[in-house]
């Protein structure tokens, strides 16, 4: 059985991830250190992340796939499967359209740039460039994500609707606490050193603006906690929604629902189920599409799409997940299924209407009937004027004889006249 981190569903998660190779890019565009470009990309993709959930909370998933998901911004921008320097011009090109259409207004992008600009010790034109620039990114990222997991619109709502939980204080308190044991058990172990007073307040001026700019939590693969703040600018109610049932439970239901007992998997040897794992303040339904989604997520990132080189010849293709296949590294590679109702859940590319044998055949038949048609039409045609012809001739070949009587005596006359 495989388990995949529930954290491939979200979406800070995902563009924190995804976003990473950027850094450097964007600190160029908006003339930004590094350090400060990446507390700039925490906090613009926290703003950007909270107007998308308040603007799916006014209008749904059908318009947040309309309307911003569809722009054409997003449409010339997929056209482009690496980072490099005419990516981001095409970026900066369209990055004012995106930004006003995920904020609204202009006027809340600059609130924005100047709550953020505040925090790293920069300005707000600088912040804005990048803020802007990471909305037409954004979208583009999620729009891809959405159509490789072919997300309907209400899955798109349900899938925006759990976003708030990885938002939430709840599942960061973990996570700081094992932060905090880690960097006191780190001390402890520094304490068994002996370091000098000089080399030790040398160590801390080198250091202490790095520290300030880029804590030990923001070099691991977790981001930052999120800043309620951003609720507040966006106008989002997050709503209380309470957790699942127990893991143990939900997985048992599951397996129940799709054939697999745990009595199945031991006889069929099948390891390949995949199933989210247990995180703290976190509850997610074992729903096929979800699952579909976490692994196409990691799938993506592992392709690490925005890093920054030349434009690839061929475009990659789009990841097919089967939920049957999906668990195959885990070790076992018999994906025989037992029963039928085992049977692995694929999901593939749709077959062209050109390539499609049916359609193929009934283009062919009405095709021959057609000529067919045409062929016996042209031959009717041919003999009924070959016949029209021949009557024509008949005609014209046929004399008319006149049956004239004369009198003997007047033709006599008319003799010796003539003599």
């Amino acid at each position: 059985m495989t388990t995949i981190s529930p954290t491939r569903v979200s979406m800070y998660d995902f563009l924190y991830q995804d976003t990473k190779p950027l850094v450097s890019l964007l600190a160029d565009a908006a003339m930004l250190s590094l350090p400060q470009a990446r507390l700039a990309m925490d906090g613009s993709l926290q703003a950007i992340i909270s107007a998308l959930l308040a603007y799916q909370q006014r209008h749904q998933g059908q318009a947040l796939s309309k309307k911003l998901f569809g722009r054409s911004a997003v449409k010339e921008l997929r056209q482009y499967n690496s980072m490099n320097f005419a990516t981001l011009n095409a970026t900066l090109y369209h990055r004012h359209d995106a930004a006003d259409a995920i904020f609204h207004d202009n006027t809340r992008v600059s609130k924005a740039s100047e709550y953020i600009a505040a925090q790293i010790d920069a300005t707000a034109p600088q912040v804005q460039i990048l803020l802007t620039t990471l909305c037409v990114i954004v979208l583009r990222e999620l729009a891809i994500l959405v159509e490789y997991s072919q997300l309907d619109h209400d899955e798109l709502n349900k899938w925006f609707a759990l976003q708030p939980q990885f938002l939430s204080k709840a599942r960061f308190i973990e996570f700081d606490t094992k932060l905090a044991f880690n960097e006191s058990v780190d001390g402890s172990d520094e304490t068994q050193t002996t370091l000098s007073a000089e080399d030790s307040i040398e160590k801390e001026s080198i250091s202490s603006t790095e520290t300030h700019l880029l804590s030990t939590e923001q070099l691991t693969d977790t981001p930052p906690a999120f800043d309620s703040y951003w609720y507040e600018f966006a106008a989002f109610k997050p709503e209380q929604i309470d957790p699942v049932q127990d893991v143990q439970l939900a997985t048992g239901n599951y397996l129940k629902a799709i054939g697999r007992s745990a009595e199945n998997t031991q006889k069929g040897k099948h390891n390949d189920l995949l199933m989210f794992a247990p995180m703290t303040a976190i509850g997610l339904p074992h729903q096929s599409w979800l699952l579909q989604l976490a692994k196409i997520s990691e799938i993506y990132l592992q392709r690490n799409r925005l890093r920054i080189t030349s434009e690839p010849i061929n475009a990659p293709k789009p990841p097919l997940v089967s939920l049957g296949l999906i668990g195959s590294h885990s070790g076992n590679h018999d994906n025989t299924p037992t029963t039928l109702s085992e049977k692995p859940i694929e999901y593939e590319a749709s077959v062209p209407l050109w390539k499609n044998p049916v359609i193929l055949l009934i283009i062919l038949v009405i095709g021959v009937l057609g000529i067919l048609a045409t062929i016996k039409y042209q031959t009717q045609k041919s003999k009924g004027a070959i016949l029209v012809t021949e009557d024509v001739l008949e005609e014209r070949q046929q004399q008319d004889v006149a049956i004239v009587m004369v009198d003997e005596d007047t033709a006599a006359d008319k003799k010796s006249k003539a003599e």
